[in-house]
């Protein structure tokens, strides 16, 4: 974490994505959404003629110090009490926030001293269990694509195993999803990654594994006739 000075006081900001846990970028993902994107902001100033930019500039200061306030954990008048140069340092600081994350493959992580392990796509003969999490994991998709980032947590509940597991009942879903909220959102970002490269090839790796052992079975059965 960064130490920033604001006001003769220091705070802790993060500075990378592995310092940010799911359930604080939860938050602040939900606290942009009312932020006014620069198309709202021209469209609803486009009559203010010479003092748009005025108009915009403002709703942007507004908008930086609602992210300080939040990041910091001080509040909107003691951010407007502070020097101009230090704010805009510690916007600086969380600019990472704003910026495309460059994914890195993994296979595994550790979190709370247990260790998953991302699945090896095609890799063995799937169960039934495993086409519905396949299932699951494209709904949750679906809401991905809808901004619903809060389902996040689930996919690497469902997807990541820890060594020996092949499937796991809802309940344990449900409660490892709970857990993965405190994960760190370069891990999450990396797992999504993951998906989304993999997405099609989980739910056909179950349907060739299948009909590969469908036919094992006919061939065995013509061996016994």
């Amino acid at each position: 974490m960064l130490k920033v000075k604001l006001n003769e006081k220091e705070y802790e900001i993060p500075e990378k994505w592995e310092e940010v846990k799911f359930s604080k970028f939860l938050d602040f993902y939900n606290l942009t959404k009312t932020f006014k994107t620069q198309e709202q902001l021209e469209e609803e100033f486009k009559e203010m003629g010479d003092t748009k930019d005025l108009y915009m500039s403002l709703d942007n200061l507004k908008s930086n110090t609602k992210m300080i306030s939040y990041w910091t954990g001080i509040s909107e008048e003691d951010v407007a009490m502070c020097d101009l140069d230090e704010v805009a340092e510690v916007l600086k600081d969380l600019a990472f926030l704003n910026e495309q994350y460059h994914p890195i493959h993994i296979d595994s992580f550790v979190f709370n001293e247990e260790k998953y392990f991302l699945p090896e796509i095609g890799m063995g003969k799937q169960t039934f269990g495993q086409y519905v999490e396949a299932e699951q994991l494209e709904i949750n998709n679906a809401k991905l694509d809808k901004g619903r980032i809060e389902v996040m947590p689930e996919q690497v509940a469902i997807l990541c195993k820890k060594e020996g597991e092949s499937h796991i009942d809802d309940d344990e879903v449900d409660k490892r999803a709970i857990m993965f909220k405190e994960l760190d959102m370069a891990t999450v970002w990396d797992v999504a990654f993951f998906l989304t490269r993999h997405e099609s090839l989980l739910m056909t790796s179950f349907l060739i594994s299948q009909k590969e052992e469908a036919t094992r079975k006919l061939k065995l059965q013509q061996k016994e006739q």
